[in-house]
């Protein structure tokens, strides 16, 4: 029997203030991860050691030699400018890597965007980084879960910005996006796509906003004429009941807190976002830097684990095109 290829996995080490390097350490003692991929992390390995103390696990791994990251001194849930540098670093060695083609997905671990401000970046998250570091013009971001996927049309945007980021043409290339991309990544024949409004009760026929009516809409009937399977736009205080039960595969949010404070309700352990539009594979927990429990030893690696599971089932089903 042919033995089934265990994709490269490259692990970033997220804000090393934070639980990142003790939720890696976790991963890498994984014994289902260990069996189903080649992990690579991109980490000070000093840092690293530390961890496996803290955790007291002998945990062996492979990681990039010339990733020493200049930390002076570790200081556990602080926003330090150190500590930003660092993540950035990783970060950008990490996708050099997977853009040579030495990797085959990259799973990033949380960063403080504080931090990285900081450390002099430009950059909300890691969506938008790793868009402009990959030179992608269209991202989305995307997060897995166990009864549905949602995907956002607006990202890291102060809310009152949001309306007039709503448009006909935006949201139709996230549909577009997303559809191809839960056939190429997760084996989808014909995704079922439901849409969220913007306004309450979808707007209401246009008593409460327009913006269903000028855009949203419109970009549905699109879709639709390409071939899509995709309905709304439905309210969203009722629409993510019905997905919660399976009724669809994945829901478009308008803006973030609209599509995840219903999927971390349902995910949170177990919650994976994904950058969609990038040309590789990269997946994240679906939770931040945790600096309240940070280099304490009871962080939970779950989402993680889920994180680099979901990147391998990616890579898997990429391959059978």
């Amino acid at each position: 029997m042919q033995e089934i290829y265990k994709p490269r996995i490259g692990i970033t080490m997220g804000d090393p203030n934070g639980i990142g390097p003790e939720i890696i350490i976790k991963l890498l003692s994984c014994a289902e991860i260990q069996s189903i991929c080649s992990p690579f992390v991109f980490a000070d390995n000093d840092i690293l050691d530390k961890a496996i103390k803290l955790v007291g696990m002998d945990v062996r791994y492979e990681s990039d030699e010339n990733c020493y990251l200049e930390i002076k001194q570790l200081k556990p849930g602080v926003i330090d400018t150190d500590a930003g540098g660092a993540s950035l670093k990783s970060i950008k060695k990490a996708v050099k890597s997977v853009l040579e083609n030495k990797l085959d997905a990259i799973v990033t671990a949380p960063i403080s965007k504080k931090a990285t401000y900081l450390a002099g970046s430009i950059y909300p998250g890691h969506t938008e980084m790793l868009a402009e570091l990959s030179g992608s013009n269209e991202v989305a971001m995307m997060f897995e879960g166990s009864a549905f996927k949602v995907v956002l049309v607006t990202i890291h945007e102060s809310l009152s910005e949001v309306p007039a980021l709503i448009d006909k043409d935006k949201i139709f290339n996230i549909i577009t996006l997303a559809n191809d991309s839960l056939k190429k990544y997760f084996n989808i024949k014909y995704p079922k796509i439901a849409v969220c409004g913007l306004n309450p009760h979808a707007g209401e026929s246009g008593s409460f906003g327009k913006e269903e009516i000028v855009h949203i809409k419109p970009a549905i009937d699109k879709a639709i004429k390409e071939g899509i399977n995709i309905e709304g736009p439905f309210p969203s205080d009722t629409l993510f009941y019905y997905a919660a039960n399976g009724k669809w595969d994945l829901v478009v949010a308008m803006y973030h807190d609209q599509g995840l404070i219903p999927f971390k309700m349902l995910n949170f352990e177990k919650g994976v976002n994904i950058t969609l539009g990038l040309p590789f594979i990269r997946t994240s927990p679906d939770h931040g830097t945790a600096f309240d429990i940070a280099w304490k030893g009871t962080a939970d690696p779950s989402s993680i684990i889920e994180a680099v599971k979901v990147a391998v089932r990616m890579y898997h089903y990429s391959q059978t095109e």
